[in-house]
């Protein structure tokens, strides 16, 4: 597989935009796609683009044939503003206002997904306004571990997300009686960083069940959503979706009638992307060899807030011995660094690194702490080619909204 970072262009684009800059690859988003499709082609699915993994419009643009999930009013209308088709559209997420079901609504998505009881009320009352009426969903939380990190857990009782099975008969009872609703899926997500269809087949041995005993009382469902969370490590590329097509199928036939839904988000981009910034600094702290860049947590927060591990490439093959480093950045918080225990030749002032596999919630999770303008994005789309699609933002920038 040839390099989706050749390093000519990268200086190419570097010298354009400056840095820090996001840099991906349309022909390694298509690859992850293809792979996709062609694991689950023997199945009645529907692929859902977990927006929130990069929700820049030209990387939506290049998974708009598929569906999308979105998990705020923000999101969906990206989604749509994408060419996204309403009826591919689910809409997830424990705090939905009135304002974005409503919004939902009137844009005719697929499904809502519903996460408690007070949100299906608020719903219906919506949909009754409306005259609308609103597909629901309900998110099942199944109690399953992932082995993943906890932030990233997301199908454990004790989290936020979903309701147990006794809770969710309640919410599709309601649901049932209501004019105003109509029980269409099922909804369970895991969390992030799977990589074993073990816990997916555990909890779909008691989604099953439970769905059979729905369709026992008179509720049938049309769509099982297994949600996303297939792995993709930093530095390699996503794991064999057949793997999980497997374990959805070996179900999604003992449920005739069933369409199955999968969010993969992560998996689709995050090796298809990449962060470049320049070494501006190299300094000593005690025992810590540090190279400080022009990147910080702001504008990938991963490293800090999960612990990631990056792998950082330097495009300059520098001579000398390797040295254990610590990549860091110019924001006025200890936990700002990019990478820790890096071995690499000592770089020289103004090489540039690349921070691989930050396609996926590295511009998305951005912020201008410490009134940093964010940093561009830009997109290869061939062997020597390349677009811009966001441009940096400036001091100017900063202070636009505030009166």
């Amino acid at each position: 597989m040839s390099n989706p970072f050749p390093p000519k262009l990268i200086r190419k684009i570097v010298k354009k935009t400056g840095t820090p800059v996001y840099i991906y690859s349309k022909a390694g988003i298509l690859r992850n796609l293809a792979a996709y499709r062609r694991a689950f082609a023997a199945l009645d699915y529907i692929l859902c683009y977990a927006m929130k993994a990069n929700s820049n419009g030209s990387i939506a643009r290049l998974l708009s044939g598929a569906g999308a999930d979105v998990v705020s009013g923000g999101e969906l209308y990206r989604a749509l503003k994408a060419g996204f088709r309403p009826e591919k559209i689910i809409f997830s997420g424990v705090g939905k206002t009135a304002d974005e079901l409503a919004y939902a609504l009137r844009s005719g998505i697929l499904l809502i997904n519903v996460e408690s009881f007070e949100e299906l009320r608020t719903l219906a009352a919506v949909a009754a306004g409306l005259r609308i009426k609103a597909p629901v969903s309900v998110r099942i939380n199944p109690d399953i571990d992932p082995h993943t990190h906890k932030f990233i857990t997301t199908g454990r009782l004790g989290t936020k997300f979903g309701v147990d099975f006794k809770e969710a008969l309640k919410l599709y009872a309601f649901a049932a009686a209501d004019k105003n609703l109509v029980a269409r899926g099922l909804h369970f997500h895991l969390g992030s960083q799977i990589d074993s269809p073990k816990p997916y087949v555990l909890a779909l041995s008691l989604v099953e069940k439970f769905i059979l005993s729905l369709a026992g009382g008179g509720i049938n469902l049309k769509y099982l959503d297994i949600g996303g969370g297939w792995g993709v490590k930093e530095g390699f590329e996503m794991l064999p979706p057949e793997r999980l097509a497997k374990a959805a199928g070996s179900v999604l036939r003992r449920l005739p009638g069933m369409k199955l839904i999968i969010e993969p988000g992560r998996s689709l981009v995050a090796s298809a992307g990449a962060l470049a910034v320049s070494a501006i600094y190299r300094k000593k702290s005690g025992h810590v060899s540090y190279v400080i860049t022009d990147g910080a947590m702001n504008d990938l927060l991963r490293p800090a807030f999960y612990g990631a591990r990056h792998p950082v490439v330097p495009l300059e093959k520098r001579k000398g011995p390797v040295v254990t480093l610590d990549i860091a950045g110019p924001v006025c918080e200890s936990g700002d660094f990019l990478a820790k225990n890096v071995k690499l030749p000592l770089p020289e002032r103004g090489d540039i690194l690349l921070l691989i596999s930050a396609g996926a919630y590295g511009f998305s999770m951005s912020s201008n702490y410490n009134s940093r303008p964010r940093a561009p994005e830009a997109l290869i789309t061939g062997a020597s080619s390349w677009k811009l699609i966001r441009k940096r933002e400036t001091f100017r920038d900063l202070v636009a909204g505030e009166l």
